[in-house]
């Protein structure tokens, strides 16, 4: 046992202290004992309550272009681009203050394709009870459980923008005591339904439920320390199915610490340390995820370090994973991942409901001596 955690110290040791990289490595140093990535509020969907509609039929509008190019030449994750947008009109009455029912289309296109990807309805009933929100239908998904990009691709914006089940959010915003700063507490349970079957049918169910919690934070010497909690739960089987597949259940977990200092005009040094953990019986795995950023009004700026043993969760970013999901290298895995990553993130507010975000990712794949990167610019828009 105390061999194979000398040699993880040993590896994490050799990623940081690449002379390649060394000054990346200071900066984070700087930042830490070590967000989560950057801040992605430009892009994820805002809830708005608007009284004077009480018992009205209201038009709600939201869509999203976007721009994705991922240039990975390693034998883990697949290079590509995506180039598109997609629409979701929809009708929105609120029988009752605490009620409302929205009913609508999803459309989306994929650039240099003939047709439409996807098309389909969508209905979600919410209850609102003081901070506290239960959805049913299609719920706030992806980006908007706000989870660590290894356990969550940020890409499931554009890949997988619809997610139905049921959810229980609560978002209350406070001020600190004897402060002017204010604070998020965040709490987010979901189930997903992704894939049904039933006796005889030869496929199985896909289901994904998690958990994203975000606690109160604490005043610490001036610094705002907040406790970080996530998991999530695929599960694939069914009762009576005729698949040849095994049933899996594969588990992920992530415990987390935030420290971050906010300074002059709504600027802040953010930094979080990760312990994070899958598990499907009999394999397990473990990884280390650190990240620091400097979020300016204007910008941000980030540096992630990932350190993984035999890690993997179905639907995290490929890049962290150690078995491969590229289409030519079935049954190919690296036991460990160690990668060290640049975030370069510009939003713009065009208009009211009209967001423009740019994200620049380059990133050294320390165990295989490689530079890779990805870019993004994402235009989302939301009519309340």
């Amino acid at each position: 046992m105390r061999k194979k955690y000398d040699e993880r110290i040993f590896l994490m040791m050799n990623g940081f202290y690449n002379w390649k990289f060394f000054c990346m490595a200071i900066l984070m140093g700087i930042f830490s004992k070590t967000h989560a990535q950057t801040n992605t509020g430009a892009l994820e969907n805002t809830y708005f309550y608007n009284k004077s509609k009480l018992g009205k039929i209201q038009f709600k509008f939201s869509s999203l272009g976007y721009i994705r190019n991922n240039e990975y030449f390693n034998n883990i994750a697949d290079g590509y681009t995506l180039i598109g947008y997609y629409l979701n009109p929809k009708v929105n009455y609120q029988p009752h203050e605490k009620v409302s029912v929205e009913l609508g289309a999803f459309a989306r296109k994929e650039f240099g394709t003939n047709g439409f990807k996807e098309i389909q309805p969508t209905f979600t009933i919410q209850i609102k009870q003081k901070d506290w929100r239960f959805l049913f239908g299609n719920i706030e998904g992806n980006i908007n459980h706000r989870m660590i990009e290894p356990m969550m691709s940020f890409e499931r914006l554009v890949s997988a923008p619809l997610e139905h089940g049921a959810q229980i959010k609560y978002q209350k915003t406070t001020t600190l005591k004897n402060s002017s700063i204010t604070d998020e507490t965040f709490f987010d349970i979901w189930l997903d339904w992704q894939r049904s079957t039933s006796p005889g049918q030869t496929h199985q169910e896909n289901i994904w439920n998690g958990l994203s919690f975000y606690s109160p934070a604490l005043m610490v010497k001036g610094f705002k320390v907040k406790g970080l909690v996530q998991a999530s739960v695929y599960h694939a089987g069914g009762q009576n199915v005729q698949s040849v597949l095994p049933v899996v259940t594969r588990v992920n977990t992530a415990l987390g610490i935030r420290v971050q200092k906010d300074f002059l005009t709504n600027q802040s040094l953010v930094a979080d340390n990760y312990y994070v953990g899958y598990y499907e019986s009999p394999y397990k795995g473990t990884a280390y995820y650190l990240n620091g950023y400097w979020q300016h009004p204007k910008f941000q700026i980030g540096v992630s370090y990932w350190f993984g043993h035999f890690f993997y969760a179905p639907m995290g970013n490929d890049l962290f994973q150690s078995y491969s999901r590229k289409f030519n290298s079935n049954g190919y895995y690296e036991p460990y991942r160690s990668l060290l990553i640049l975030r370069l993130v510009k939003d713009w507010k065009v208009i009211e409901g009209l967001n423009l975000s740019l994200r620049v990712e380059p990133h050294y794949d320390v165990q295989n001596g490689k530079f890779e990167h990805s870019e993004g610019l994402y235009l989302k828009y939301q009519l309340h």
